[in-house]
């Protein structure tokens, strides 16, 4: 069985972490990925060492590889005329361009998509944006973490109030969630490339993925409905939410329909609770101020036993209970080693890191193994070879600034 994009032909030059992600999923479904980097290298490659500075190095970047294996890499300065028209004869031969480059930037090098279309217009042109290409903010500089998730609302809105600090935000995920998004579309339109011969312009912001990812809060907030954020913790779904075990873990009750109070009542012991007046009245619209009392109740309740006990407990129930895991949690996750979504991966400096397996689940496909990226300008001559360079003319252009090549290679 052969992969869905396998002779599919992919130019991805993007740096940190939304193209690179979208670039290796289309690199897990089969197509050949070439990514253009600078003669020094992605940035992300620095910063993701810089995590582990006693740890990561150029012979382990896991933190860099996860979103940049399967790639082959070549280091082009598209500042220079060479290294521009080296970037020109790889798209020839390509399907699709991947940049999270800014749109002022394209244009001064001549890549903007109003004018790489013309030239290939059998190309598919993906455009990662920050806060979109109009408007008074297009041009600011935009990471997952402001454009995502602080413009967003969710690190201010999403703390409770009782012991309020905003939310510290994750790294890259709104970069992955983004990535996704690119990626679905890469595909779309390559589909349509096949049925008209025709290419496509497509694009993915940061700020236009976290609205749509937190619609429900971005349309409930609004005047006409007002709902206020944030809450206190009693004021949320009263029997979904963290609650803290005698152990001093956590568990987290998936509980939106309030069907699953009985339940609730069995788990604690207190059945009782159907038809009492407090329960009628913590859900009674006129009289939220019961709500408070309530949840004291379940929250005392659920801190008289360990997490293990009220774990056990619920699953008898077949409640949607879990333990609230750390992220440290997931590397012996059984449930994760179970289905293959970690795996131990081997690095030059000796040593074996767990790290995500590729979301990428597909019968043609099979099991992807992650394996770590080339360092930068590894593949240089050989991709330029294999577009119609000599080794004279290479050679000329490292001179000259325009390519970078590896010194292994």
């Amino acid at each position: 069985m052969e992969a869905p994009l396998k002779g599919i032909t992919v130019v991805e030059m993007s740096t940190f972490v939304a193209g690179p992600v979208t670039a290796r999923l289309l690199a897990d479904m089969g197509a050949t990925v070439i990514k253009v980097e600078r003669p020094e290298g992605d940035a992300w490659r620095h910063t993701a060492k810089s995590y582990l500075p006693k740890r990561f190095s150029d012979d382990e970047n896991p933190v860099f590889d996860i979103y940049n294996t399967g790639k082959k890499h070549i280091a082009l300065n598209v500042k220079t005329e060479e290294g521009k028209q080296a970037l020109y004869k790889l798209l020839e031969n390509a399907q699709v361009f991947i940049t999270n480059t800014r749109p002022k930037a394209l244009k001064r090098l001549g890549l903007h998509p109003d004018e790489l279309r013309k030239k290939y217009p059998k190309l598919v042109y993906a455009l990662f944006l920050g806060y979109g290409e109009a408007g008074p903010d297009a041009d600011m500089p935009a990471f997952d973490t402001s454009a995502f998730w602080a413009r967003s609302g969710f690190l201010l809105d999403m703390s409770a109030k009782d012991h309020y600090h905003p939310v510290l935000p994750p790294y890259a995920v709104g970069d992955t969630v983004s990535g996704y998004v690119l990626a679905m579309q890469i595909c779309a339109a390559l589909v349509r490339l096949e049925k008209t011969g025709e290419g496509d312009l497509v694009k993915s912001s940061l700020f236009h993925n976290s609205i749509f990812s937190m619609g429900t809060m971005q349309i409930t907030t609004q005047p006409p409905f007002g709902r206020k954020l944030p809450l206190e913790r009693a004021q949320y779904d009263l029997f979904s939410g963290s609650y803290e075990c005698s152990d001093g873990e956590w568990v987290f009750l998936s509980g939106y329909s309030e069907m699953i109070y009985k339940d609730l009542h069995k788990l604690i012991d207190r059945e009782d609770l159907n038809e009492s007046e407090l329960f009628f009245k913590a859900f009674n619209q006129k009289i939220r101020e019961y709500r408070n009392e309530y949840y004291q109740l379940v929250k005392g309740a659920i801190l008289e036993k360990p997490s293990e006990y009220w774990l056990k407990k619920a699953k008898e129930l077949d409640m949607p209970l879990v333990r609230m895991g750390h992220f440290h949690d997931l590397a012996s996750d059984p449930q994760a080693w179970a289905n293959g979504y970690l795996e131990k991966v081997s690095f030059p400096s000796g040593n074996e890191d767990i790290m995500p397996s590729s979301p990428v689940e597909m019968e043609s496909v099979g099991k992807i193994i992650t394996k770590p990226s080339a360092p930068v300008g590894a593949d240089t001559k050989e991709i330029l070879e294999n577009i119609g360079y000599t080794s004279e003319q290479i050679e000329s252009m490292e001179k000259n600034g325009a390519v970078f090549t590896a010194p292994n290679k």
